[in-house]
């Protein structure tokens, strides 16, 4: 048994599987090879929706040159997920998928408010880190890490309204770097997990080539975190020396938010269903939402960490004052 975002996952690999505590049943099926996708592109990355009795089924393909590789299907409620893999992936990969890109559309069958963001937590108060890729999301985290905050999720995060406060559930908390940046961080290019065992030739590669760095500190807390503070990161600027944050509010804040938020697997510019919309509503007016602008220097990341920190207490008292 498992825990990610607050829902627990009864895993295994086939036959009867009934737990009523049990939010979700995942199962795995080992197999020698899976069909074939026709003219689906390499590395192969499909999502495809299947009408049901009970809803819309979506599957999750992968693979490469051509060959499907592992196969999910998340049953219409978000209640159990099947999956059937190949023997080149490993159970490391297996989980990987499951965690982040499976566990979106799990999180939006089941109705529920998630994110592509960090969360980190200190002092029984945690933050949400949202950015375009590039913008220095992880290697912020990673130094937040090393000033003595916790990682609650690298990339995806859960939140809901939990006895009147807006809070952060942990999930998967590796945190993935370039290998520029991990050895920018002092970390060995050997000393590294890759994000993917079987990533591939060179060209399905170039689009995994990050490094896995293990999260610091203890385990996350079994309860969610109440929320102290959104930050939506814009691009580094190279002729900064410190972090310059400000506040935004919850107009600006709503749009960010649903830039961020989990998008439908099968129509992804499509508009959050009513229910997640009012959710992103409630929650730029009730947690405080600031801009960060990071310098494009990773030698001053530890500088740019402690800065922040003294940042989100100003942040906090402007948005009650």
């Amino acid at each position: 048994m498992l825990t990610l975002h607050g829902l627990t996952i009864l895993a295994g690999d086939g036959g009867e599987m009934a737990d009523p505590a049990t939010d979700i049943r995942w199962c795995t099926h080992r197999v020698g090879s899976l069909p074939s996708e026709p003219g689906a592109g390499n590395p192969i990355a499909i999502v495809r929706g299947e009408q049901t009795e009970t809803g819309i089924a979506i599957e999750h393909i992968f693979g490469y040159d051509g060959r499907v590789r592992c196969r999910f299907r998340v049953e219409a409620d978000g209640s159990a997920v099947t999956a059937w893999a190949t023997p080149e992936v490993s159970d490391r990969d297996i989980f990987s998928l499951l965690a982040e890109p499976v566990m979106r559309t799990i999180l939006l069958q089941r109705d529920m408010l998630s994110f592509h963001a960090a969360a980190l937590a200190k002092n029984g108060r945690a933050i949400l880190i949202m950015a375009a890729k590039g913008a220095g999301k992880s290697t912020l985290s990673w130094a937040l890490q090393r000033q003595g905050w916790q990682l609650l999720a690298d990339d995806l995060v859960r939140t809901e309204k939990m006895v009147g406060n807006w809070s952060a559930f942990a999930g998967h908390r590796d945190t993935k770097l370039t290998p520029g940046a991990a050895s920018a961080l002092g970390y060995g290019a050997d000393s590294l997990l890759p994000r993917f065992d079987d990533i591939g030739p060179a060209v399905s590669a170039a689009l995994f080539d990050k490094v896995v760095v293990a999260p610091l500190g203890p385990p996350p807390p079994a309860t969610a975190v109440p929320l102290a503070a959104i930050l939506f990161l814009t691009p580094r600027d190279p002729n900064r020396s410190s972090p310059l944050m400000h506040r935004i509010g919850p107009i600006a804040g709503i749009r960010l938010l649903v830039e961020h938020a989990t998008p439908d697997p099968v129509a992804p510019g499509s508009a959050p269903p009513l229910k997640i919309q009012r959710e992103i509503g409630h929650i730029a007016s009730g947690v405080p939402l600031a801009k960060l602008t990071l310098p494009d220097r990773l030698d001053l990341l530890s500088h740019a960490a402690t800065s922040l920190e003294e940042g989100l207490g100003g942040l906090a008292d402007q948005w009650t004052n």
